[in-house]
């Protein structure tokens, strides 16, 4: 019984969070440091900037209770501003409503010369004038290819829209 109840608390909790996702707009963490703001979510700060995913692949899970996707996608992305990498991924995504779902992704990012890394990802995306906006924490594994060592057992933050032009971006935790 209080498996259920714990169940239904954690549920409650995180749609509640869901339902106020929609009021809280354009907020930036700054953080402070010696007195000056810093802007740690600014592109020039991010280990991985994608330069707009390919859909390859788009279909229905199921319609009940929610409507869930899959979709697989590939992009090329520079890491550290330097190294081009190729990022292949799958989202599985839960529509919680018209303007908000969930998302949980796996993927790969592969140098060019073939050596690559594996992550797994939590999203929150939301409809914002007509495209989508994923914020969301991704877990790289480990990797034995040196050019991809700084992103070892890591953890990064990203952000994300969604269509062929638009960057995505992961800034790495430390």
């Amino acid at each position: 019984m209080s498996k259920c109840l714990l169940s239904v608390v954690s549920t409650s909790v995180l749609l509640t969070s869901l339902l106020f996702i929609p009021y809280i707009s354009n907020i930036q963490a700054l953080p402070v440091r010696d007195g000056k703001e810093m802007s740690f979510f600014n592109a020039s700060n991010a280990i991985y900037e994608g330069n707009g995913e390919k859909l390859l692949n788009n279909k229905n899970i199921s319609l009940i209770p929610y409507f869930v996707t899959e979709q697989k996608y590939v992009e090329n992305g520079l890491l550290n501003g330097v190294e081009n990498v190729t990022n292949t991924q799958t989202y599985l995504n839960t529509h919680i409503s018209d303007d908000i779902l969930l998302g949980k992704g796996n993927g790969t990012i592969e140098t060019m010369d073939g050596q690559n890394i594996t992550w797994i990802s939590s999203d929150i995306g939301r409809q914002i004038d007509d495209k989508w906006v994923f914020n969301g924490i991704t877990l790289f594994n480990n990797t034995q290819g040196d050019s991809l060592s700084i992103l070892n057992n890591s953890i990064a933050l990203t952000k994300s829209q969604s269509g062929p032009i638009l960057a995505d971006y992961m800034w790495l935790l430390e």
